[in-house]
């Protein structure tokens, strides 16, 4: 429908649908650009009659006095970043489709980001797509989530279902799934408190002075000089496997067979999936990604924590308040406004990650200097019951006499 309309139609023509940031994004915004200029005469106008008229709460729309209670955090560079790219897809379509700046940047803005916070993803008549379902899109969140939904081809029509008694005038509510406040927040424009989704983005280099590096590279068959990941404080979850996994990589000094062991071992155990290369079987770096590396020895997982620990104080320091300051304040200052008690509900989920991942290398780390000193000190110890054992031991000693009668 979308792809159809007037505007919709050239910008297909231009192929700009794989040249688009976010091209369903653009497209249904697009739509709904066009038919809110037809007003009543719009067969979708009672819908859009009561979209939100004003967007505030999404922080691309934050006042620079709003943006400044996130800085120092790394959701602020993400808010930027989504800044430029709403404003690269409409240069894009204004440069390609004249009539296109009949719309404003603010006007494309604002329905890009109600599109992205309201838009279901469905599959109609063995087709993937996504659209607007007027009235399910106004259901508010909430986890463990009590409804599922789906589109019925047989009953031609969306269908939410309760997975537990709703009493009568109670909120029904739909689960948009386990994230990130940084999604939620820059996506939706709101926040979960006590959200146990929240991650902190690291970036991770190889060190400065590793002469193994470019040798870890080709094993990997990865030339950049660094990972990003999105932390949490819960340790089990398999993005921090990952997280760990590539600090022994990057950490890794000793003896450089272990690795070429763990490459040759996955190499052998993974099975292929190449359709796009011929000689995908032949690759000897297939299998090893440096994801799934256990403990390597005492000594590199020591410099894991204190890496961890290194690069989670690095990003603590660029804020300008601690996380005890930034709970008082939200306990305390009632002149804060909506968007500025969510700022800091932001920074101080970020700042609880990273004050755990801290505590927890230091716990490790302690308790790896207590075992190595307990193991040598045990080993000393049956050394010398070792040595007392095939030795003789005198209390008593009568010597030979050699006398002349």
């Amino acid at each position: 429908m979308a792809e159809e309309s007037p505007i919709g139609a050239k910008m297909m023509y231009h192929n700009l649908k794989p040249k688009l940031l976010s091209p369903k994004h653009g497209f249904l915004t697009t739509y709904i650009l066009q038919e809110r200029l037809k007003g009543e005469d719009s067969p979708f106008h009672p819908f859009i009659d009561i979209l939100p008229k004003t967007f505030e709460n999404f922080p691309i729309f934050f006042t620079e006095e709003e943006r400044e209670y996130l800085k120092g955090s790394p959701f602020l560079d993400q808010v930027l970043e989504k800044i430029e790219d709403v404003k690269a897809d409409y240069d894009l379509i204004c440069a390609t489709v004249p009539e296109y700046s009949q719309f404003t940047l603010t006007e494309f803005s604002e329905i890009r980001m109600m599109v992205s916070s309201r838009i279901f993803g469905m599959n109609i008549d063995g087709k993937k797509t996504d659209g607007f379902v007027p009235m399910a899109d106004m259901l508010n969140h909430k986890r463990p989530k009590q409804t599922s939904w789906t589109y019925s081809d047989e009953k031609d029509g969306f269908v939410i279902e309760a997975l537990k008694d709703i009493a009568r005038n109670e909120q029904v509510y739909d689960s948009y799934g386990k994230k990130c406040n940084s999604r939620f927040f820059l996506n939706y424009g709101f926040i979960v408190e006590n959200n146990d989704g929240n991650e902190v983005p690291l970036k991770i280099h190889y060190p400065e002075f590793d002469d193994k590096k470019d040798m870890k590279k080709e094993m990997i068959n990865d030339y950049s000089d660094f990972k990003k990941f999105r932390v949490s404080d819960n340790f089990n979850e398999g993005s921090m496997h990952e997280f760990m996994s590539w600090l022994r990589f990057v950490e890794y000094d000793e003896n450089i067979t272990l690795l070429i062991d763990y490459q040759s071992r996955a190499a052998s155990q993974t099975p292929v999936n190449d359709s796009d290369s011929e000689d995908g079987y032949n690759d000897p770096n297939r299998g090893f990604k440096a994801k799934d590396l256990p403990p390597l020895s005492v000594r590199n997982e020591k410099k894991v924590l204190l890496r961890m620990k290194l690069e989670a104080t690095k990003v603590q320091a660029g804020y300008p308040a601690t996380l005890e300051e930034d709970l008082e304040r939200l306990e305390t200052d009632k002149d804060l406004t909506f968007n500025t008690r969510n700022a800091i509900l932001m920074r101080s989920g970020e700042k609880k990650i990273l004050k755990h991942i801290i505590e927890t290398a230091d716990i490790m780390y302690k308790y790896l200097d207590y075992d190595l000193t307990e193991m040598r000190k045990s080993m000393k110890e049956d050394k010398l019951k070792e040595d007392q054992k095939n030795s003789v031991s005198y209390t008593h000693l009568t010597l030979p006499t050699i006398c002349s009668v």
